[in-house]
């Protein structure tokens, strides 16, 4: 498709112009129909779901979901269908608290559950230079620390995802959202899948399959090749769902971003 030989900065702009609003709309509304076949076929309703995270999201910040509003995604309508559908949820693991913005979404979504929220200590995310545009003036903890107050289900530890290897917890939902490169985020999906209930799920997120091997700034193959190693081997049932459905965030289609199920056998 010759929109593929555009940078994301110049379909921005013709996006901006109006130029391809139409062309966009086009795709987005068979994107959306797609990805409603998808949570279809999970068992979900991803419309119901997502007239659910409306009201969750109004009561917490005043606002209706939209998937250019900071780190919002499909991830967030998933949730909500989760909690509206026959899963028993109640225990919550999220690997990457970061400002708490999910932790609290989850927490309302999910009233009668036991949230488990876990992060780097703020020094050592400082020392290695994640999260930098949201370091400064302590903006990150301000955020998380407004997010986390009062949320009675959840319990905040600052601590490396890879001491999970030590626990012997189970959960029935995990969310997947910490450092996406190797050798991290295989680790902690492999950590996700042993610590899953039978008939849980775990949520991954970002997950890259036109990635190289050897990126290591977020879009590495480290996720996609370690989930399909575990399906081949018979350990998990996976499905893809596209993170957005919006032109601007699928065009081109170099670096599409997916969220992977994954159903422990």
């Amino acid at each position: 498709m010759v929109f593929e030989k555009f940078s994301l900065r110049a379909l921005a702009f013709l996006e901006h112009r109006g130029y391809l609003n139409k062309v966009f709309l086009r795709y987005e509304q068979e994107l959306e129909r797609r990805q409603e076949a998808a949570f279809s076929k999970l068992g979900l309703n991803r419309a119901r779901a997502l007239d659910k995270l409306n009201q969750t999201l109004q009561n917490i910040y005043a606002k209706n979901y939209t998937e250019r509003n900071g780190m919002w995604s499909e991830h967030l309508i998933l949730f909500a269908a989760i909690s509206a559908s026959d899963y028993k949820i109640n225990k919550i693991l999220e690997i990457g608290t970061f400002t708490g913005e999910t932790t609290r979404i989850l927490s309302a979504l999910f009233p009668s559950s036991e949230i488990r929220t876990i992060d780097l200590p703020f020094s050592q995310i400082l020392e290695t230079k994640l999260y930098t545009y949201e370091t400064e003036d302590n903006k990150l903890l301000e955020k998380r620390s407004t997010n986390l107050q009062l949320l009675s289900n959840v319990n905040f530890f600052e601590t490396d995802s890879l001491s999970l290897i030590n626990s012997i917890d189970s959960y029935d939902l995990i969310w997947v959202d910490g450092d996406h490169s190797y050798p991290t985020a295989a680790i902690d999906i492999a950590n996700s899948v042993r610590l899953l209930n039978k008939g849980g799920l775990a949520i991954c997120d970002d997950v890259y399959i036109t990635a190289s091997s050897t990126q290591h700034d977020g879009r590495s193959r480290a996720s996609i090749d370690t989930l399909t190693k575990l399906k081949d081997a018979g350990l998990i049932e996976l499905e893809l769902l596209n993170k957005r459905l919006g032109g601007y965030f699928n065009f081109p289609k170099v670096n599409l971003k997916y969220l992977g199920i994954i159903f422990k056998k």
